[in-house]
């Protein structure tokens, strides 16, 4: 676990106080936490910070979240970034088929999180080490 230690997360929502709990889970894991609201370039910040994750909140059916997923998913460089979609709604075959690497349905607990971080970062190590 010591070799995935302090990387960096970025949190993206728009509801603070999804960001601020999911920013407690990540620091709680020893990662660093890259802050992300809805409104800013998600997929410029993705590109410059090159984030090991990104949490994305996607809390209506058809909202900025599920167009940020798109944009992400379909970039060449930040399309290979695991998504986590975190969401109110009970739509995890679409979160699936549209990208998202992990869809986890709110609310979230830490070690249900906390799982689905270490599958995606260690899958993450695995693909670099072969």
């Amino acid at each position: 676990m010591d070799q995935i230690a302090n990387k960096r997360i970025m949190i993206v929502g728009r509801d603070s106080h999804f960001s601020y709990l999911l920013q407690r889970f990540v620091r709680t894991s020893a990662h660093r936490v890259i802050p992300v609201n809805l409104s800013e370039d998600v997929l410029a910040l993705a590109r410059c910070e090159k984030p090991v994750a990104i949490v994305l909140e996607v809390d209506t059916p058809e909202t900025v979240g599920w167009q940020t997923l798109r944009t992400l998913k379909s970039d060449p460089e930040a399309g290979r970034i695991p998504v986590i979609v975190c969401s109110w709604l009970d739509e995890s075959a679409r979160g699936l088929a549209e990208g998202a690497d992990v869809y986890l349905r709110m609310p979230i607990l830490y070690k249900e999180f906390g799982a689905a971080l270490a599958a995606i970062l260690t899958k993450e190590e695995n693909d670099q080490n072969h």
